[in-house]
């Protein structure tokens, strides 16, 4: 669904929710901050992007893409890498996650250390830390793997998560999103307890997509012809 087929069934789903007392304008911030939510929960925009290493520099700052990356949400799974090497040559190695308070207890004095090449880093609010600081600068000498916030739809033909292009993929999440909506949406007309319930059915039907989006039909067939061939020998 776009944005405009989003917006007729959210009021379905509620039909007190009319024009008169919630504005498209709105209705669609709702639509957008639920597609938000449901991308933070199943990391569904997944990407990767690569910045400057400053020479020294600590502190890295998450939401601004001119310092790190575009659109930041949150780390994904293969988190920091540093390229050891140069632009020509690069040698990328694994940056090791920790927490500020991790390193505390294991490397006391780390925010004074010198600068060498960077083994850890921790996220602290919307920055990135690095432990050692790099030595030396490097173009494009950091490589991130994160989570991507969408971009908002604003046009009827807008849709989730793909904006002036559907993604195929996510396409059955529409009836997710509208529940979302409808929690929402139930407040302002004096439904709290419909809102609770609403809120409830939601988070089920997010954990339903998670199951669904971690079906690897490949993965799975590959792994039953292996079974299959071992038990035949």
């Amino acid at each position: 669904m776009n944005l405009g087929n989003l917006r007729v069934f959210s009021r379905i789903s509620v039909p007190s929710a009319k024009v008169s007392r919630i504005s498209n304008t709105n209705l669609d911030i709702m639509i957008n901050e639920i597609c938000r939510d449901l991308n933070a929960r199943l990391h569904l925009l997944r990407t990767d992007g690569k910045f400057d290493v400053v020479a020294d520099k600590q502190k890295y700052d998450l939401s601004d893409s001119d310092e790190t990356v575009d659109k930041f949400s949150k780390i994904d799974k293969m988190g920091l890498w540093w390229n050891a090497g140069s632009a020509s040559s690069p040698d990328w190695r694994r940056v090791i996650p920790k927490t500020v308070k991790k390193l505390d207890k294991d490397f006391p004095g780390w925010r004074n250390q010198n600068s060498a090449d960077p083994i850890y880093y921790a996220k602290h609010g919307r920055f990135i830390i690095t432990y050692p600081t790099a030595a030396t600068a490097l173009t494009s000498g950091f490589w991130l793997y994160y989570v991507e916030n969408p971009v908002p739809m604003s046009e009827n033909s807008d849709y989730p998560f793909g904006n002036t292009s559907e993604i195929s993929e996510y396409s059955f999440l529409s009836k997710t999103i509208i529940k979302g909506v409808e929690a929402w949406l139930e407040k302002p007309v004096g439904k709290d307890k419909e809102s609770t319930q609403a809120f409830a059915e939601y988070l089920i039907m997010v954990e339903d997509a998670r199951g669904m989006l971690a079906q690897s039909l490949d993965i799975q067939s590959d792994k039953e012809a292996r079974i299959k061939l071992r038990s035949v020998c």
